[in-house]
């Protein structure tokens, strides 16, 4: 039996220097915060320009910029007897246009909090004695160093509420140190928001009253056409210090230690108003039930050198994701940390992020997410619409509405289409298979039901795109498109390998599942058993039928031809499949590699047996396979990626394949093997 807290807790983040690719950040899934070595984000501007930037975010707050309603011309394409049209090319004299549809909306930073001393913001110089622990088991971070040779004290939690509680201690500092609150004006950029525009943004106080020695602040912040609140009460007093700004004190009547509550809430609604110790006791039991009722997975006992740092990054991604990646939209890929490509989220990446969630019965928390596809479904519908498909289609790079935001590369991607298809069938087996994860709380046709309509559409759209080939009686897959590699000419590429694997095996789930509740679709049968078999040349799979290049030019980024045997059995000839993966090892630039990459490689390898391989590939020295202190996956020196969560994620999954692999010990407790 693994003893959880013991295990969790041995791996607490620790930092006794300011790290800055390392801040850390507690969060509820809808909400984080993350803090430097102060407890706060006192540092922000070292953090920014020298590592991972310190930001307050929300999953449920988007800004828009005036003039994002815009047109823009569409490329076109020629397939066959039809004319496709996608957002892809910026023509001349659009560019304004194209670059607001492509940037809104987007997520922003909600606030910063500072240290001051003596009305000044310290500077990392400052402080002495750091020593930084975040209790993964409560999701409390603790932080303590010295400043002028005096002992600070900065407890930092995250309750049930889109909010965060800070409590301070500074005994013989209590008359000299406070806190500067400062609210930015909302920006697409990596940081989310600059605070040198005071003029483009409005901060009205509603309420500023201190009654039995609590005060309550009540904002209204308002940036173009977007208005949220904000609430701050506590044991402190406040004042302002600009038009944005508030210093938050210890009052008069206060001991050793001062505590305040920073809430948002949209427009309309009134943020929460909680006490410290509230948010300290409501973080404990969501972590508590957390790591209690869900999987757990233990290598310690391996005797491979790196079994040890290999439990690290399990125990981390684990808090990570869940902190990060469990809103009620899809994850983008830096969570809540910090914008990566606007804010928004990459329907590709969503079961990289949180699929695992199914397999280790935690899958309430996957299903949280599911949510956006049936709110969007019209919108899905609609874009199949656009260029004559019938059914559903659900674009890569967008938003709380499900637009397809303009892009070079995203409007033309197609692998994110069965994923929706193959997270539903996940959390069905994970809760009425024999090799269950979790209890179902629910008849399983009531589950089927709850997602039908957006099974169908996504399917119908699927058989649809296929493309039948009277000749060899085969549908194939015909471009203009993109495969997984986001690499070639979109017009010339056709059938490739994981995309064909993938539509075979999705419209067969959506067929299989559908048919318990008597809604599955013979012509997506048909189409599943026809789809084309990749093509296989001198022995190896193409990126592509008829690519030439695959391991010349395009030896670079995901070796998608390949990944299809991941996560699904496939008919893919084992040979040339074996062979493939020797040709990669012998010519891909691995240090291109993404970080899921690693993980999926390696569920490729395990499928094989190959586990030595597949545990070489997963523990990977090199730079986008590099975990930090704090846990994050971060993409070696990239100054947008930071952190990248579907490494994470990735990981987590792939044990899920490898989880019997001789050679390591690997305890589990409630980890589903992979079902396909």
């Amino acid at each position: 039996m693994i003893h959880r807290e013991l295990l969790i807790r041995h791996f607490n983040p620790t930092l006794l220097y300011c790290d800055l690719r390392s801040p850390l950040t507690v969060g509820n899934g809808d909400f984080a915060f993350t803090a430097d070595v102060t407890g706060l984000q006192t540092f922000a501007e070292e953090y920014s320009e020298g590592g991972c930037p310190l930001l307050t975010m929300a999953s449920g707050f988007w800004h828009t910029a005036p003039g994002a309603d815009a047109k823009i011309t569409y490329t076109e394409y020629k397939r066959g007897d039809r004319v496709l049209k996608y957002p892809v090319e910026c023509f001349e004299g659009e560019k304004e246009k194209y670059d607001l549809l492509r940037q809104n909306p987007h997520r922003y930073n909600l606030m910063r909090l500072s240290l001051l001393l003596d009305g000044r913001r310290i500077k990392p110089e400052d402080i002495t004695s750091i020593r930084q622990e975040l209790d993964l088991y409560t999701g409390i971070l603790r932080s303590s160093f010295r400043l002028e040779g005096k002992e600070v004290t900065v407890e930092t939690a995250v309750g049930e509420e889109a909010g965060v509680a800070v409590s301070i201690e500074a005994r013989l500092l209590k008359d000299r140190i406070s806190v500067l609150a400062e609210f930015p004006y909302a920006m697409p950029a990596r940081d989310g928001g600059v605070f040198d525009r005071p003029e483009a943004h409005k901060t009205e106080i509603i309420t500023n009253e201190t009654i039995k020695g609590q005060t309550r602040l009540s904002l209204k912040r308002t940036m173009d056409g977007d208005i949220h609140r904000v609430g701050v009460n506590g044991q402190v007093s406040v004042r302002e210090a600009g038009p944005h700004a508030f210093i938050l004190s210890a009052s008069e009547s206060q001991g050793a230690a001062f505590w305040f509550y920073a809430g948002f809430a949209a427009e309309g609604l009134e943020p929460a108003e909680c006490s410290f110790r509230q948010v300290k006791e409501a973080s404990g039991k969501r972590f508590y039930l957390f790591w209690n009722r869900g999987a757990m997975i233990n290598v310690l006992e391996s005797a491979d050198k790196r079994a040890e740092e290999l439990e690290r990054r399990l125990i981390l991604s684990m808090y990570l994701t869940y902190v990060q990646c469990t809103a009620t939209l899809p994850p983008q890929e830096t969570g809540l940390t910090c914008n990566s490509w606007y804010g928004k989220f990459h329907l590709e990446m969503h079961p990289l992020h949180a699929a695992y969630l199914a397999l280790y019965g935690r899958g309430d928390l996957l299903e949280r997410s599911l949510d956006f596809y049936v709110r969007n479904l019209d919108k899905a519908v609609e874009l199949a619409a656009s260029n004559g498909f019938m059914g559903a289609r659900w674009p890569k790079m967008t938003d709380p509405c499900a637009a397809n935001s303009p892009s070079p590369i995203a409007p033309l991607l197609i692998w994110q289409q069965p994923h929706i298809i193959f997270m539903v069938e996940l959390l069905r087996l994970a809760r009425y298979s024999a090799k269950r994860s979790e209890v179902a709380c629910e008849d399983e046709c009531v589950f089927l039901a709850r997602y039908r309509e957006v099974i169908e559409q996504t399917a119908d759209f699927m058989a649809d795109y296929a493309e039948y080939d009277e000749k060899d009686g085969c549908y194939h897959l015909p471009g203009p498109m993109y495969t997984v590699q986001e690499k070639g000419d979109p017009e010339l590429i056709n059938d490739p390998p994981f995309e064909l694997a993938y539509w075979r095996f999705g419209l067969k789930l959506a067929c299989d599942m559908l048919s318990r509740i008597s809604a599955a679709k013979e012509k997506w049968l048909e189409v599943s058993e026809k789809m084309a078999a990749p093509e296989i040349k001198d022995g190896l799979i193409p990126a592509w039928r008829g690519c030439e290049d695959t391991f010349t030019k395009l030896n670079i980024d995901h070796p998608s031809m390949v990944f299809a045997e991941a996560l699904f059995t496939t008919d893919t000839d084992r040979t040339a499949l074996r062979n493939t993966l020797k040709k990669i090892e012998e010519v891909w630039d691995k240090d291109s590699l993404w970080g899921w990459d690693f993980a999926v490689l390696a569920m490729v390898y395990a499928r094989l047996g190959m586990y030595g391989k597949a545990f070489d590939m997963l523990l990977c020295d090199t730079g986008k396979n590099s975990y930090a202190v704090s846990g994050n996956n971060y993409q070696a020196e990239r100054r947008d990626l930071p952190l990248y969560l579907p490494g994470n994620g990735a990981l987590l999954l792939a044990m899920t394949a490898m989880r019997n692999a001789p050679g390591w010990y690997i305890e589990t407790e409630g980890i589903m093997e992979y079902p396909f």
